[in-house]
């Protein structure tokens, strides 16, 4: 795969799935260590929405975990629609699939989670934290890092003012 150039992960994983016990050998593993490999299984590389499904749809996804997390602090934490899709692009871009979410997650909400046990009172108190497409940035360049608002109903103000639809399956209450 690496002579011939593939570096889709789709056509990389579809290569996979047919992988046998002898390409193993050719590839030169020693035949003692591939008889203690009783099945060879390849898994699919994830897509997009499959990763956006990842952060949002499961119980404990990881979007939940975070908001939870920060809910115990009193903070609202809001994901917008494009976000989740960036951060989507740039886990298939480092080739780190599911796993890699969270690290990328870590790093945008990092700043904040610093921030918010810090007990201020009034306009100074951390309100909300806004995870937006410019706080992630791009696939090739790294963003702000998540947004704090602080101030009572700082986070409606917020969607208000950016016109930002309040999407049921990013944003639970």
């Amino acid at each position: 795969m690496r002579s011939s150039g593939v570096t889709s992960p789709t056509v990389t994983s579809s290569l996979l799935e047919s992988v046998e016990s002898g390409d193993l050998a050719k590839f030169g593993l020693i035949p003692e260590f591939i008889g203690r490999l009783p099945i060879l299984v390849s898994l699919a590389a994830l897509d997009e929405d499959q990763l956006v499904q990842v952060l949002t749809e499961p119980k404990n996804s990881l979007s939940r975990q975070y908001r939870k997390m920060f809910s115990l602090n009193n903070v609202k934490l809001h994901f917008t629609d494009g976000a989740l899709r960036i951060v989507a692009k740039k886990a298939i871009v480092k080739n780190t699939g599911a796993r890699g979410l969270r690290a990328l997650l870590e790093t945008i909400l990092l700043e904040a989670m610093y921030e918010i046990p810090d007990e201020k009172a009034g306009n100074e108190r951390v309100d909300a934290v806004v995870v937006d497409e410019e706080a992630i940035g791009s696939v090739d360049r790294p963003g702000c890092g998540a947004k704090i608002l602080r101030g009572d109903g700082a986070l409606a103000q917020y969607i208000i003012r950016n016109n930002i639809p309040n999407s049921p399956e990013t944003n639970e209450a």
